[in-house]
């Protein structure tokens, strides 16, 4: 085997490394990414539940806030002396 055909095989060789360890990088970088997405996913899928309370409270405050528009409507509807 010549000495040129021995070079190409090394460098084929170096390639073929250089490619597997960018690929394995990559999938390594992929299985992070999936790791927090699903730990996105747990946290999104809870928030209905938490905050399912909030509607009464946001119910009351609508209700107070009525009132306290008509109170006020009412001050100003009254005749200034």
């Amino acid at each position: 085997m010549s000495l040129a055909a021995i070079v190409l095989v090394i460098i084929i060789v170096v390639m073929v490394l250089v490619v597997a360890a960018y690929l394995m990088s990559l999938a390594s970088s992929l299985m992070k990414v999936a790791s927090n997405l699903s730990k996105v996913n747990a946290a999104i899928s809870e928030i209905p539940g938490k905050t399912a309370p909030v509607e009464d409270v946001l119910n009351s405050l609508r209700k107070d806030l009525g009132e306290a528009q008509g109170a006020l409507e009412g001050v100003l509807a009254k005749p200034r002396r």
